[in-house]
């Protein structure tokens, strides 16, 4: 009998663990159905932070509480990054650009004021998140295999439409898009991000190098 109850007691143990893994949500982002007009995937909250005499603007996201808990986690660690220095002291302002049931965007607008010289520069920075998991978006997340190529062929194609001329010196040269490369999503676009010394000299030096997502197919996951 207590054979018997044993090898029952496994069979239904066995029997939760493969319906459990059955059952699992695949929560790798893809744009495969994507609708630009689906409902927010969070709720946003503005939030103001302290850090030494920096001043930091932010989003805290409140909804499904797994997701929107790494969400906030990820969002502490990245408003880290302007707490006050030694040298450098920064005030933090944000937009949510997007918000879907694909992703959640944030565009940071920062401006970082030299302690020393009262000399302030300013950039910009965002972070992007999967809105199946929370977890931020990196360029590999959202673009195929080996997109390097033709994704800067078309970021080059874009330059030229503008009629920018970018920087072409040994030490400040345009390169195009990287896999660290600084973009923001809105619902039905990207946007990526280059500061001052990173593609042109033309204006206040930043360049923003928009595509409507649709112009991308082929290369977005």
């Amino acid at each position: 009998m207590k054979k018997f109850l044993l090898v029952l007691m496994t069979l239904v143990a066995f029997n939760t663990t493969f319906a459990a893994k059955k059952e699992k949500v695949d929560t790798t982002f893809t744009f495969l159905n994507f609708v630009p007009t689906s409902p927010d995937a969070v709720n946003e909250v503005s939030r103001t932070k302290t850090l030494g005499l920096s001043r930091i603007e932010y989003p805290s996201f409140s909804g499904n509480n797994q997701i929107v808990t790494v969400m906030n986690k990820e969002m502490g660690k990245f408003i880290d990054d302007f707490k006050e220095t030694k040298n450098y002291v920064y005030k933090v302002t944000y937009s949510v650009t997007g918000n879907n049931a694909y992703f959640v965007s944030v565009l940071f607008n920062i401006e970082r004021k030299n302690k020393t010289t009262n000399e302030t520069v300013t950039y910009n920075d965002a972070i992007s998140f999967n809105a199946k998991n929370g977890k931020p978006l990196l360029m590999k997340d959202i673009f195929v295999q080996n997109y390097d190529n033709a994704l800067n062929a078309a970021v080059n194609d874009r330059v030229k439409q503008f009629g920018i001329t970018t920087l072409d010196e040994k030490k400040r040269k345009f390169e195009g898009v990287d896999k660290k490369q600084k973009f923001y999503l809105e619902d039905d676009a990207i946007v990526f991000i280059f500061n001052q010394n990173e593609a042109t000299d033309f204006g206040d030096k930043q360049l923003f190098i928009p595509f409507i997502l649709t112009d991308l197919i082929g290369l977005l996951k």
